[in-house]
């Protein structure tokens, strides 16, 4: 996920730049105001649709989350054992990991 964020947060710097682009450069006289505003128009929807994404893998992380916490509640109807506690010890690992990395 990572990587595919890092793709797309170079994507919205280009759309930035090149929003930016058509919306102060006058020098070339050849576009008309329509091209520029179609241009805009396209820049700002991707823009609004890196963000949907962005989102997207926030709660992809959080419905991880339920998931582990789901089956802890599933696994703690088990009879106590080594296994069940081997279970919960790795599930509370993960669970640890993501939301340090969620906090940073």
């Amino acid at each position: 996920m990572k990587r595919t964020l890092q793709i797309l947060d170079k994507v919205s710097e280009s759309l930035y730049s090149r929003k930016t682009y058509y919306q102060f450069n006058k020098q070339d006289e050849n576009l008309s105001q329509k091209y520029r505003k179609g241009r805009i128009n396209a820049a700002n929807w991707l823009n609004e649709l890196y963000y949907v994404f962005v989102e997207k893998e926030n709660n992809f992380l959080n419905e991880y989350l339920q998931h582990i916490q789901d089956e802890k509640k599933r696994i703690s109807n088990l009879k106590d054992s080594d296994f069940k506690q081997a279970v919960f010890d790795e599930l509370n690992l993960v669970e640890e990991e993501l939301l340090k990395q969620l906090r940073n």
